[in-house]
């Protein structure tokens, strides 16, 4: 299996929708309810990435993990810290979001993208990454801390009527 990471293009929308609504399936699955990931939306997120990606921030970065057969099945998007949440973020850029589809998970894929994304944000000069994880969701933290993440404070937030904690992680300086 051949799988090609690459800079994320308009036409690309629908197959970040995909991955992210079943990304969101597969990793939060005990973590969510049955109900509220049953009622996630391609048509939702798709409305969202095609509008993120006709207008991109020349700080950010979006890249794409595409099969060789231009499947997608996974993404990662990171830019400027946004302002909701930024005291508890504490630094400059922020990872929105990273998604693997469970078949492609624990082959490096992850790091790839990670890297690609670190890159491009050294290069924009920032100094600081952070992310929001969900507290429950060990894996994920494990495989931010070997990145070199720094674990922070915590928060709470409604998903779909569901309260869910989550911690930052925080990359300072940013990994080369």
């Amino acid at each position: 299996m051949t799988v090609a990471v690459r800079d994320g293009l308009e036409s690309d929308a629908e197959g970040i929708a995909r991955v992210h609504v079943q990304g969101w399936r597969e990793s939060y699955k005990d973590f969510m309810s049955p109900d509220a990931l049953a009622g996630l939306s391609v048509e939702e997120r798709l409305s969202m990435w095609r509008s993120t990606l006709a207008k991109p921030d020349p700080r950010s970065k979006l890249l794409v993990a595409e099969m060789d057969c231009r499947e997608i099945v996974g993404f990662v998007c990171a830019g400027p810290a946004r302002a909701e949440g930024a005291e508890l973020l504490a630094t400059e850029a922020e990872f929105f979001a990273i998604y693997l589809l469970d078949r492609v998970k624990r082959q490096g894929l992850g790091r790839r993208l990670m890297a690609g994304v670190f890159s491009h944000l050294a290069g924009q000069g920032f100094r600081s990454a952070g992310l929001w994880v969900l507290k429950d969701n060990l894996p994920a933290r494990r495989f931010y801390e070997a990145l070199g993440g720094q674990a922070g404070p915590e928060q709470s937030f409604d998903v779909r009527g569901q309260r869910l904690a989550e911690i930052v992680y925080r990359f300072e300086p940013i990994p080369h």
